[in-house]
């Protein structure tokens, strides 16, 4: 199965006590994810393809920065996956995806 959405990563400015949100898209194929933004891409798999209405998703998976917990959640009200990345703490990675006809596709021109 194949999905499609948007995502969101949180950037660490050293300077400022916030994190700066930019905006990408994001791509499932069966296990494989792709999280798409400006200056950088993410590709990893899943532990098992996501399935509507299946059980929630939470593995780690290292990084340069040390370990994140990656968790996703099917939302049957929305028809569509909600996906965290937490890092020492803090969102790091936030996305959704859904089937290519929904009508969430319109997210994508925010």
């Amino acid at each position: 199965m194949s999905y499609e959405g948007i995502s969101v990563m949180y950037l660490s400015m050293p300077m400022a006590a916030q994190a700066l949100p930019v905006l990408g898209s994001c791509s499932v194929s069966d296990k494989k994810i792709n999280l798409k933004f400006p200056l950088s891409s993410v590709s990893f798999d899943l532990p098992e393809s996501p399935s509507e209405g299946g059980k929630d998703l939470e593995f780690k998976m290292a990084g340069p920065r040390g370990e994140m917990t990656l968790k996703i959640t099917y939302k049957s009200d929305l028809r569509a996956f909600l996906g965290t990345g937490v890092q020492g703490g803090q969102n790091v990675l936030t996305f959704v995806f859904y089937k290519s006809d929904s009508s969430l596709k319109h997210l994508k021109s925010l």
